[in-house]
Protein backbone atom coordinates (compact mmCIF):
# COMPACT_ATOMS: atom_id res chain seq x y z
CA UNK A 1 0.00 0.00 0.00
CA UNK A 2 1.40 3.47 -0.98
CA UNK A 3 0.81 6.55 1.14
CA UNK A 4 -2.30 8.05 -0.77
CA UNK A 5 -4.05 4.86 -0.46
CA UNK A 6 -3.00 4.60 3.58
CA UNK A 7 -4.53 8.12 3.62
CA UNK A 8 -7.80 7.56 2.06
CA UNK A 9 -8.49 4.89 3.90
CA UNK A 10 -7.70 6.73 7.17
CA UNK A 11 -9.99 9.21 6.17
CA UNK A 12 -12.70 6.22 5.25
CA UNK A 13 -11.90 4.91 8.50
CA UNK A 14 -12.21 8.20 10.60
CA UNK A 15 -15.41 8.93 8.79
CA UNK A 16 -17.26 5.48 9.59
CA UNK A 17 -16.17 5.53 13.57
CA UNK A 18 -17.29 9.35 13.75
CA UNK A 19 -20.82 8.66 11.74
CA UNK A 20 -22.05 5.15 13.40
CA UNK A 21 -25.42 5.70 12.12
CA UNK A 22 -24.32 6.17 8.59
CA UNK A 23 -23.20 4.16 5.87
CA UNK A 24 -19.63 4.75 4.47
CA UNK A 25 -19.20 3.47 1.13
CA UNK A 26 -15.68 3.28 -0.90
CA UNK A 27 -17.25 3.71 -4.21
CA UNK A 28 -19.93 6.30 -5.29
CA UNK A 29 -22.80 4.36 -6.72
CA UNK A 30 -26.42 5.91 -8.12
CA UNK A 31 -29.08 6.40 -5.70
CA UNK A 32 -30.98 3.63 -7.68
CA UNK A 33 -28.53 0.89 -7.00
CA UNK A 34 -29.02 1.27 -2.92
CA UNK A 35 -31.24 -0.28 -0.97
CA UNK A 36 -33.84 1.67 0.53
CA UNK A 37 -32.77 1.27 3.93
CA UNK A 38 -28.83 2.40 3.53
CA UNK A 39 -30.58 5.72 1.85
CA UNK A 40 -32.94 6.44 4.93
CA UNK A 41 -29.76 5.99 7.28
CA UNK A 42 -27.71 7.92 4.67
CA UNK A 43 -24.88 7.23 2.37
CA UNK A 44 -21.34 8.70 2.74
CA UNK A 45 -18.76 8.17 -0.28
CA UNK A 46 -14.86 9.28 0.04
CA UNK A 47 -13.58 10.18 -3.39
CA UNK A 48 -9.71 11.25 -4.74
CA UNK A 49 -10.34 13.71 -7.35
CA UNK A 50 -6.67 14.87 -7.69
CA UNK A 51 -3.26 15.10 -6.17
CA UNK A 52 -1.40 18.39 -5.94
CA UNK A 53 2.12 18.03 -5.21
CA UNK A 54 3.68 20.95 -2.23
CA UNK A 55 7.37 20.19 -2.98
CA UNK A 56 10.01 17.13 -2.88
CA UNK A 57 7.98 15.21 0.12
CA UNK A 58 4.48 16.30 0.27
CA UNK A 59 1.39 16.59 -0.87
CA UNK A 60 -2.18 17.31 -0.53
CA UNK A 61 -4.97 15.35 -1.57
CA UNK A 62 -8.33 17.21 -3.60
CA UNK A 63 -11.15 14.88 -2.14
CA UNK A 64 -15.14 15.00 -2.84
CA UNK A 65 -17.09 13.63 -0.23
CA UNK A 66 -20.60 12.91 -1.91
CA UNK A 67 -23.84 12.46 0.72
CA UNK A 68 -27.19 10.42 -0.51
CA UNK A 69 -30.22 9.82 0.79
CA UNK A 70 -34.14 9.22 0.84
CA UNK A 71 -36.84 10.32 2.84
CA UNK A 72 -40.09 9.04 3.74
CA UNK A 73 -42.78 10.19 1.60
CA UNK A 74 -44.90 12.61 3.86
CA UNK A 75 -48.55 12.82 3.72
CA UNK A 76 -47.80 16.66 2.10
CA UNK A 77 -46.27 16.35 -0.85
CA UNK A 78 -45.64 19.88 -0.70
CA UNK A 79 -43.28 19.61 2.71
CA UNK A 80 -41.27 17.06 0.26
CA UNK A 81 -38.63 19.17 -0.43
CA UNK A 82 -38.23 20.91 2.59
CA UNK A 83 -37.71 17.38 4.44
CA UNK A 84 -34.99 16.31 2.07
CA UNK A 85 -33.00 20.00 2.51
CA UNK A 86 -33.32 19.02 6.08
CA UNK A 87 -31.58 15.52 6.16
CA UNK A 88 -29.49 17.18 3.79
CA UNK A 89 -27.97 19.97 6.06
CA UNK A 90 -28.23 17.30 9.46
CA UNK A 91 -26.36 14.50 7.32
CA UNK A 92 -23.78 17.77 6.16
CA UNK A 93 -23.82 18.90 9.89
CA UNK A 94 -22.19 15.34 11.28
CA UNK A 95 -20.10 15.38 8.61
CA UNK A 96 -18.51 18.64 8.88
CA UNK A 97 -17.95 18.29 12.77
CA UNK A 98 -15.68 15.56 12.12
CA UNK A 99 -14.01 17.31 9.54
CA UNK A 100 -13.17 20.63 12.19
CA UNK A 101 -11.76 18.17 13.89
CA UNK A 102 -10.33 14.50 12.62
CA UNK A 103 -8.00 13.41 15.48
CA UNK A 104 -4.40 12.37 14.31
CA UNK A 105 -5.44 12.83 10.88
CA UNK A 106 -4.20 15.80 8.54
CA UNK A 107 -6.02 18.65 7.74
CA UNK A 108 -9.36 18.94 5.72
CA UNK A 109 -9.83 22.08 4.33
CA UNK A 110 -13.27 22.44 3.38
CA UNK A 111 -14.20 24.14 -0.23
CA UNK A 112 -17.58 24.03 -0.98
CA UNK A 113 -20.57 22.14 -0.83
CA UNK A 114 -23.50 21.78 -3.38
CA UNK A 115 -26.79 20.61 -2.20
CA UNK A 116 -29.89 18.80 -4.43
CA UNK A 117 -31.80 21.82 -4.38
CA UNK A 118 -34.86 20.06 -4.00
CA UNK A 119 -33.89 18.21 -7.85
CA UNK A 120 -34.06 14.76 -6.96
CA UNK A 121 -36.95 14.66 -4.22
CA UNK A 122 -37.40 12.22 -2.20
CA UNK A 123 -33.63 11.62 -2.81
CA UNK A 124 -31.50 14.45 -1.45
CA UNK A 125 -27.82 14.94 -2.58
CA UNK A 126 -23.98 16.56 -1.44
CA UNK A 127 -21.11 17.22 -3.03
CA UNK A 128 -18.34 18.77 -0.81
CA UNK A 129 -14.44 19.75 -1.71
CA UNK A 130 -11.71 19.89 0.37
CA UNK A 131 -8.58 19.64 0.60
CA UNK A 132 -6.59 16.76 2.49
CA UNK A 133 -3.64 17.11 3.57
CA UNK A 134 -0.18 18.05 3.39
CA UNK A 135 0.97 14.57 3.36
CA UNK A 136 4.17 13.29 4.84
CA UNK A 137 4.63 10.77 1.52
CA UNK A 138 8.67 10.17 3.01
CA UNK A 139 6.44 7.98 5.89
CA UNK A 140 9.16 8.97 8.04
CA UNK A 141 6.84 7.30 10.97
CA UNK A 142 5.67 3.97 8.90
CA UNK A 143 6.58 0.52 9.86
CA UNK A 144 7.27 -0.97 6.97
CA UNK A 145 8.28 -4.54 8.29
CA UNK A 146 11.10 -6.40 6.76
CA UNK A 147 11.18 -3.74 4.15
CA UNK A 148 12.88 -0.73 4.26
CA UNK A 149 10.79 1.93 2.25
CA UNK A 150 7.20 1.05 1.19
CA UNK A 151 7.45 -0.20 -2.75
CA UNK A 152 6.22 2.53 -5.15
CA UNK A 153 8.35 4.98 -3.59
CA UNK A 154 11.67 5.34 -5.07
CA UNK A 155 11.93 4.19 -9.07
CA UNK A 156 14.12 1.28 -10.17
CA UNK A 157 18.39 1.32 -9.35
CA UNK A 158 19.88 2.61 -12.38
CA UNK A 159 23.41 2.44 -12.87
CA UNK A 160 24.56 5.64 -14.52
CA UNK A 161 28.27 5.16 -16.01
CA UNK A 162 30.74 8.04 -17.62
CA UNK A 163 29.86 8.56 -21.39
CA UNK A 164 33.68 7.62 -22.69
CA UNK A 165 32.87 7.56 -26.13
CA UNK A 166 31.59 5.57 -29.15
CA UNK A 167 32.85 2.62 -30.23
CA UNK A 168 31.36 0.70 -33.86
CA UNK A 169 31.70 -2.44 -34.93
CA UNK A 170 30.83 -3.33 -38.62
CA UNK A 171 29.00 -6.23 -39.65
CA UNK A 172 28.30 -6.75 -43.05
CA UNK A 173 26.93 -9.89 -44.81
CA UNK A 174 26.85 -12.48 -44.07
CA UNK A 175 26.02 -11.62 -40.40
CA UNK A 176 27.38 -12.66 -37.64
CA UNK A 177 25.47 -14.61 -34.42
CA UNK A 178 23.21 -12.62 -32.07
CA UNK A 179 25.77 -14.57 -29.28
CA UNK A 180 28.68 -12.90 -31.16
CA UNK A 181 27.59 -9.41 -31.49
CA UNK A 182 26.43 -9.88 -27.51
CA UNK A 183 30.35 -10.46 -27.02
CA UNK A 184 31.41 -8.13 -29.16
CA UNK A 185 29.19 -5.19 -26.57
CA UNK A 186 30.85 -6.99 -23.37
CA UNK A 187 34.31 -7.05 -24.86
CA UNK A 188 34.71 -10.39 -24.90
CA UNK A 189 37.36 -11.76 -27.93
CA UNK A 190 36.23 -14.14 -30.41
CA UNK A 191 37.40 -15.74 -33.18
CA UNK A 192 35.07 -13.74 -35.50
CA UNK A 193 35.96 -10.05 -36.46
CA UNK A 194 33.76 -7.24 -37.66
CA UNK A 195 34.48 -6.00 -41.16
CA UNK A 196 35.58 -2.78 -39.56
CA UNK A 197 36.06 -0.93 -35.98
CA UNK A 198 35.27 2.83 -35.06
CA UNK A 199 36.41 4.26 -32.35
CA UNK A 200 35.99 7.39 -31.07
CA UNK A 201 37.09 8.35 -27.24
CA UNK A 202 36.04 11.53 -25.34
CA UNK A 203 37.82 13.37 -22.67
CA UNK A 204 36.57 15.79 -20.40
CA UNK A 205 33.41 15.79 -22.77
CA UNK A 206 35.78 16.48 -26.02
CA UNK A 207 36.79 14.33 -28.32
CA UNK A 208 40.37 12.89 -28.23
Amino acid sequence: MNIYEYEMKRLKHGIAAALPDRVVSESLIDHAEWRREELLKGVVTVILERIKSDGEWSATLQVLITGQLEVELPENKDTMGAQVEAAEISLYSELRAFLRNTGGLPSVEVQDVEFSAHSKAPFGWFLLRAQYGPINEACMDWDFGDLIVPPNMYPPTVLVTPFDGVDVKVDVEPHETDQTHKKWLTGERTDEQPEATIKTELQNGNQG
